[in-house]
């Protein structure tokens, strides 16, 4: 892509074709497999899957590795956490993140989490966790630095009785054409004015267990779009 292509793209308000149809995938595959993940399945077993139905839905590669997570495994969500043989309990937490590469290159990011059982607190920090993430996401404005998105969530979290669980103390970072992290990460510290695409990805919990959902927004000069 040309300088001219991306400049192109960033004074867009509407995101790029490219940017839905490689978020669309990850959506959908992590939707999927969070509906079909069953008791007694590995955490290896399910990233063979989740990654068969990424590829399946026209992914060619992954920008960076899968991760999935289980009862203890869902207290971390980071690229080097390692799938194991654990299996999902039938009363258990536990999540999966995933970003596929379109043939184009573009670049998708999703994270859902997977609840079965019937544990109340289970249930309970999702529900909690959804809220504030549509919340914070209708909340956001054009010309927003990331500081600031980052305060609405932190303002949302004290009022609850859950803390942060991200090693790196953020909820997201910037995301673009075959790359991510080139304008830093959705913090306290990122003074950096929010434009083009941003993975949103909250990852809250207490010392037992964590939540986390993962959205991509646009950001144009004058509109904030939630890519789906």
């Amino acid at each position: 892509m040309s300088d001219h292509d991306k400049v192109n793209i960033a004074l867009s308000n509407k995101p790029p074709q490219g940017l839905v149809t490689a978020q669309r995938m990850a959506i959908e595959s992590a939707e999927k497999i969070v509906h079909e993940t069953m008791p007694g399945e590995t955490e290896k077993g399910v990233l063979s899957r989740l990654e068969n139905c990424a590829r399946a839905k026209g992914a060619v590669g992954f920008w960076t590795p899968t991760v999935v997570g289980f009862g203890p495994g869902s207290l971390s969500c980071f690229p080097t956490d390692k799938p194991s043989d654990r299996p999902l309990w039938n009363i258990d937490i536990g999540h999966v993140d995933v970003h596929p590469v379109t043939e184009e290159g573009w670049w998708g990011d999703c994270t859902r989490t997977i609840v079965v059982g019937n544990h109340p607190r289970h249930h309970e920090i999702l529900s909690t966790l959804s809220r504030i993430h549509h919340e914070v996401l209708s909340s956001l404005e054009p010309e927003m630095r990331a500081c600031d998105a980052f305060q609405l969530f932190e303002r949302k979290l004290k009022t609850t009785p859950y803390r942060l669980l991200d090693r790196l103390e953020n909820i997201g970072h910037s995301l673009s054409q075959g790359g991510s992290y080139e304008d830093g990460y959705l913090n306290r510290w990122n003074k950096s004015v929010l434009k083009g695409a941003w993975a949103f990805e909250p990852f809250i919990g207490t010392d037992l267990y964590g939540a986390k959902i993962e959205d991509v927004m646009w950001f144009g000069p004058s509109s904030c779009v939630w890519v789906k």
